[in-house]
């Protein structure tokens, strides 16, 4: 039976990445090719927060070693923070030195050796280009149409400010890159190569140049939801008569989704008709929070899918998964975002018309200059949010009250319907392994190096 290797982008501590992989894997799983009993053998191969969830949906997984010791958990940090391209996200992530950069590889070529898969699928994990060479295995990416190699834009709706200064990866990668036989990159997001790459949205909300090679959309990838994922038999107490909103923002989110974000909303909304269900993750317990009014109720978690179904709008930061939740059950949004990536989502769906952005902060951004081993690099923050109890509920207002954003929303939902999700994705990777079974090795035998690192698994 055929096997598949999973690489999420796993080293932000977010789960867009892992999350799409999950949906893929779980369909991928249950298929049972001609003559077989059981479906495809999976395997993630991933580090952080995230490990226990991927185990405990049933998959294999080979716990990977962090490039880097993550920095202490700051609890306070900028309301928002404006960057431009991948650069910065491998720097972060600590992809930021040729040992480094080395010692992953020669990780997950022993991984790759230890499982034997047939095929590999990425969700912009930048190395994967590299061991799809090196292994001659195919491989599927699962990414954004702002990190395309072909046609990157992340900050897509005006002129990147002029302040900013990316790290130069070039120095790291591309001496590594001839050693092993590739060609050099000039960005980061020239490391995301591939066989096939499976945009997880729609054009409407992914837009890319026509006619690109080896590029379909296969519209959202979100995970079936099971027993836990149902309605609670609370949400059957709140009025069908009133408007309902949901906000999900998270302790993630440091000021823009901390304490003071949800005093901001008890003031914004205590008083109105309107009925709330705030989420506030398990980094910030309902109980640490003022008593909220009768019309606000105030969870831990929810689950997301239920809830948004029975939701009027939807108040959230910007993130893949909720994105696509409400566009599968066309409800509109006020997106609160807290950096450039999420306000690029954030954007499309104002784009769009289903959704309206309410940036955290007014100030004006300023300068942050980091240091790194290849010199010095610039990120533009607002330091504090100036979110206002006015200025939420007037937004929450006026979206409510503009049939506008529920018809655009309603607009995007039958656009889905053009796709399969993981399904679709699924056909696409099975399509590939036929199309470009693994070749031999590119070097195997004279790669020594890699079998020298102990592993975690």
């Amino acid at each position: 039976m055929p096997q598949v290797l999973l690489l999420p982008s796993y080293l932000g501590g977010g789960f867009g990445h892992i999350g799409r992989c999950l949906a893929l894997a779980a369909e991928l799983s249950r298929r049972s090719p001609p003559g077989e009993k059981h479906g495809w053998q999976i395997a993630f191969a991933l580090a952080g927060p995230h490990v226990e969830q991927v185990r405990r949906a049933g998959y294999r997984v080979y716990r990977l070693r962090r490039p880097y010791q993550p920095r202490p958990e700051v609890k306070e940090g900028p309301a928002f923070t404006i960057f431009s391209d991948m650069n910065y996200q491998l720097v972060r992530d600590g992809l930021h030195r040729r040992r480094i950069v080395r010692a992953c590889v020669a990780e997950q070529l022993r991984v790759i050796r230890h499982f034997r898969p047939d095929v590999l699928v990425a969700d912009t994990w930048p190395l994967a280009g590299i061991l799809a060479y090196l292994t001659g295995l195919p491989l599927a990416q699962i990414i954004k149409s702002v990190v395309h190699p072909a046609s990157p834009h992340l900050i897509w709706w005006q002129s990147p400010p002029a302040e900013l200064v990316p790290p130069d990866l070039r120095p790291v990668f591309n001496p590594l890159l001839e050693a092993w036989g590739l060609p050099p990159i000039t960005r980061a997001e020239d490391l995301l190569t591939g066989d096939l790459y499976l945009i997880p949205s729609l054009p409407e909300l992914d837009p890319l140049p026509p006619d690109l090679p080896d590029t379909h959309y296969v519209g959202p990838l979100v995970r079936p939801g099971g027993d836990a994922e149902a309605a609670p038999d609370w949400l059957e107490a709140f009025d069908p008569t009133r408007p309902l909103a949901y906000v999900t923002i998270g302790g993630g989110a440091g000021p823009v989704g901390g304490r003071r974000f949800y005093e901001v909303l008890i003031e914004a909304l205590g008083d109105t008709d309107l009925q709330v269900i705030a989420s506030t993750s398990a980094k910030l317990a309902p109980d640490a929070l003022p008593l909220p009014p009768p019309n606000i109720r105030l969870e831990p978690w929810v689950p997301g899918p239920a809830v948004i179904a029975r939701s009027d709008l939807v108040v959230f930061h910007g993130g893949y998964g909720t994105t696509m939740e409400i566009v599968q059950a066309g409800v509109p949004g006020l997106v609160i975002p807290f950096h450039s990536e999420q306000e690029s989502n954030a954007r499309r769906l104002e784009a769009a018309g289903a959704a309206r952005v309410l940036v955290p902060s007014q100030v004006d951004a300023v300068p942050v200059w980091h240091r790194w081993p290849g010199g010095r690099f610039c990120t533009l923050v607002r330091p504090e949010s100036d979110l206002t109890p006015t200025r939420l509920r007037a937004a929450i207002l006026d979206v409510l009250a503009d049939e506008a954003y529920w018809a655009n929303a309603k607009r995007l939902q039958k656009a889905t319907e053009r796709y399969q999700g993981a399904s679709q994705a699924a056909d696409l990777v099975e399509e590939l392994l036929e199309s470009k079974p693994a070749t031999p090795s590119r070097g195997w035998d004279r790669l020594r190096w890699w079998q020298k690192l102990p592993l975690l698994w």
